[in-house]
């Protein structure tokens, strides 16, 4: 699992750029999940970043920064390099994400990420006011393509060399094992259908977001969805029974099926 944590105060300008990019990535993920990679907005919320990540792999921060850069710089630092033991106090207001990893690891040592990245951008203001400053909106833009970049090739590379999946049809019904719904659609309970390169795209959304319903259809947790209409207006047999070739597509957020031609 990648967990994904925007870190920052959106009540202090450049402060929230973290959170900005978090929450961007958040609404992403809920219409176009990737396997195996989370986001969260946890603020100021050191305990919340510490909590978010156990048990987690690889573990990646946004947060802005103040160095006297030009603002709007992108760093990419090692957590190891970032993270801070933390005095005792009185209050968790002073306790941030870089104690959250210190504290993190001593706690949960394996179950803490192996894999820390802490990705900042250099701020212009960090007073009160709730936009960011045009460099480290611009920044922002930018740290949202990396990140979705880097979601892809942690999902790639999670996904390395594993077995080939399929996907029973039956009666113009899908059918997913629990074993293959619980490795890409990580309890997404809809999907959209799609055609591309004359192969069906399963992509697994949120219901709210529309789609059909992943029906539970047994106490494992095996899944099914009426894929017959869909089938009969492509050309595809939607009334015998088949096992399906199947493989994840990181790049579509997608699972690739070839469904058989009517004979």
């Amino acid at each position: 699992m990648l967990t994904i944590l925007g870190c920052g105060n959106l009540n202090r300008s450049d402060d929230g750029v973290g959170v900005v990019v978090a929450q961007r990535l958040l609404r992403r993920f809920e219409r176009h999940p990737v396997p195996g990679v989370r986001a969260f907005d946890t603020g100021t919320g050191g305990m919340d970043v510490m909590f978010r990540a156990r048990g987690s792999e690889a573990l990646l921060i946004l947060d802005a920064c103040i160095s006297g850069a030009q603002p709007g710089t992108i760093y990419d630092v090692p957590g190891e390099v970032l993270e801070e033991d933390h005095d005792p106090s009185f209050s968790l207001h002073d306790f941030r994400w870089q104690h959250a990893l210190a504290a993190g690891r001593r706690i949960f040592r394996e179950d803490f990420p192996a894999e820390v990245s802490v990705w900042l951008v250099e701020a212009a203001s960090v007073e009160l006011g709730l936009s960011l400053s045009e460099p480290v909106a611009a920044a922002a833009d930018e740290l949202y393509q990396r990140a979705l970049a880097y979601a892809a090739d942690y999902a790639a590379r999670r996904h390395a060399g594993r077995p080939a999946v399929s996907v029973g049809l039956r009666r113009g019904s899908l059918r997913i094992s629990a074993e293959v719904y619980a490795a890409y659609f990580e309890a997404r309970e809809a999907a959209l259908f799609m055609v591309r390169d004359d192969r069906l795209h399963l992509i697994p959304v949120e219901p709210m977001s529309g789609g059909v319903l992943l029906k539970q259809r047994t106490a494992a947790g095996d899944r099914v969805v009426d894929a017959s209409e869909f089938l009969r207006a492509h050309g595809w047999d939607a009334e015998g029974e088949h096992s399906c070739p199947a493989q994840w597509s990181s790049e579509l957020g997608a699972l690739v099926i070839d469904p058989p031609r009517v004979a």
